[in-house]
């Protein structure tokens, strides 16, 4: 259902590949189209929203517009947009929001000025790696595993042994 050519040098094509498979689970487990990916943005419609608003858009969320300039996955799941529906409502001046996550308000977003990639919600943010991790965290939830890394496992399982330790809980 969702076969789309991705360049080979994508750097992103594994999770793209994965997410597309997921979708197609998901899709045919619910009855139903809940997904959608529109074509790529072209190289010059990054370079023209770059000079406009004096930002770089992150390399890794360029490789995802690469492959698709809008989408919405497995219904909110999550949602991404392209230069055009960039927008920096409800987040500080220097941030712009590219997408959504969960439908709950959760936004994922760069920052203009050191184009670090973070999540948002609740007033809080957590800076995420890229946008690869961005896809790995939404191939876990649509493929029913946990949403934290093995890494963050690892640190709220020391956490909790050392607040146990301690007689906090």
């Amino acid at each position: 259902m969702y076969e789309y050519d991705i360049d080979e040098s994508n750097s992103l094509k594994e999770e793209i590949t994965e997410l597309l498979s997921l979708c197609e689970r998901y899709d045919e487990e619910n009855d139903g189209e809940y997904s959608y990916f529109d074509p790529a943005i072209s190289e010059e419609d990054m370079i023209n929203w770059e000079r406009e608003n004096n930002a770089s858009i992150p390399e890794s969320y360029k490789e995802w517009l690469r492959f698709t300039g809008k989408c919405r996955i497995a219904q909110n799941t999550a949602m991404f947009w392209n230069p055009s529906g960039f927008n920096s409502d409800f987040v500080e001046e220097d941030m712009v929001v590219i997408g959504e996550l969960i439908g709950d308000g959760e936004r994922v977003c760069f920052s203009k000025t050191t184009g670090e990639m973070m999540e948002l919600f609740e007033g809080r943010s957590t800076v995420v790696e890229g946008f690869g991790e961005v896809l790995s965290r939404i191939i876990r939830m649509l493929d029913d595993q946990p949403n934290l890394s093995h890494e963050e496992y690892e640190k709220l399982l020391k956490k909790l042994q050392a607040d146990r330790e301690a007689g906090r809980i």
